[in-house]
């Protein structure tokens, strides 16, 4: 799995099969996406239109309860919203297979650890899919110690990755060494705007207390920001739709951030989530769907406990 690759939500239509040509070029050779992207099929023809072969780049999608109900699946009061659909865990899974046109995925990700028992069924499918060489590799969003019990208490395959939201602002320091000490790779997401929003975090990219570190290194704060996250063994995959912007985001392998540096970078951290916050699908406004097993609500100390 590459250190670094492209996420490819809210790239325009337009310019898409143009991002990724560029993005190719520039040495780009894992690209993300997920079923509710609406743009596997977009990346699919994309690879193709600039001439990728398939076994030379790593893709990652992801699928979650999202695909199994109208309109979604809802938390809360809202709950009572969600109406099923006609589609099984499997089916939802494998059109990706079809939307990608690939026999085969690299990484297959449940996009969010809700509503568990649903989460745990899009986990063994995906298990059965890995086990049958179709996925490469398995894993998670979002998920902290509860969720990856309850992922472990249906298979036997220990998630590859974790990707969930990781920035200066919110360093997640437990939730990694937690993955880290299991063997679980973790990979940053919304570090530098909010999923649904292109625009970036001023209080991110102009930080004044990395600005001195980028200016010594000659980078923006934002390789800086993705150097620190690397340096942590943490994989990173940047959005841009600008060349420029693709290029900068890749350059990031031509220097090294102290202990100091680093250590300035994690000061820095006031554990703001801009995103969903994984912790609330332990609380009461997620039980309207399901109370979250207490089985798994004890093991959200990060400690080792026993089963």
């Amino acid at each position: 799995m590459p250190k670094i690759g492209l996420g490819t939500f809210q790239i325009p239509t337009d310019k898409f099969c143009q991002v990724i040509g560029d993005a190719y070029d520039l040495g780009y050779r894992m690209f993300d996406t997920a079923w509710k992207y609406k743009n596997e099929a977009l990346l699919s023809d994309a690879l193709k239109s600039n001439g990728i072969k398939r076994e030379d780049v790593f893709i990652s999608t992801k699928c979650d309860a999202d695909a199994l109900f109208f309109g979604g699946c809802h938390a809360g009061k809202k709950g009572w919203l969600d109406v099923r659909n006609f589609t099984s865990v499997r089916k939802a899974i494998l059109k990706s297979f079809d939307s990608l046109g690939m026999d085969y995925i690299d990484l297959f990700l449940v996009h969010w650890p809700w509503p568990v028992p649903i989460a745990q069924k899009f986990y063994v499918e995906l298990t059965k899919l890995y086990n049958e060489n179709k996925i490469r590799a398995i894993g998670v969003c979002s998920a902290l110690p509860p969720h990856l019990f309850a992922f472990r208490d249906v298979s036997d395959v220990v998630p590859a990755v974790n990707q969930f939201e990781i920035s200066p602002l919110n360093t997640q320091k437990k939730l990694i060494k937690y993955c880290q000490e299991r063997g679980i790779v973790c990979e940053a997401m919304s570090t530098f705007s909010h999923f649904r929003n292109t625009e970036t975090r001023k209080d991110i990219v102009g930080n004044t207390t990395i600005a001195p570190i980028s200016e010594k290194y000659g980078k923006s704060i934002p390789q800086v920001i993705l150097r620190w996250l690397v340096q942590q063994g943490i994989v990173v995959i940047p959005k841009s739709a600008n060349k420029g912007r693709l290029r900068e985001n890749i350059s990031i392998f031509d220097f090294e951030l102290s202990k100091d540096e680093m250590s300035t970078i994690d000061s820095l951290d006031k554990g703001r989530f801009l995103n969903y916050q994984p912790d609330l699908t332990l609380t009461k406004p997620y039980w309207v769907r399901g109370r979250f097993p207490k089985k798994y609500r004890e093991f959200n100390d990060y400690t080792e406990k026993t089963e």
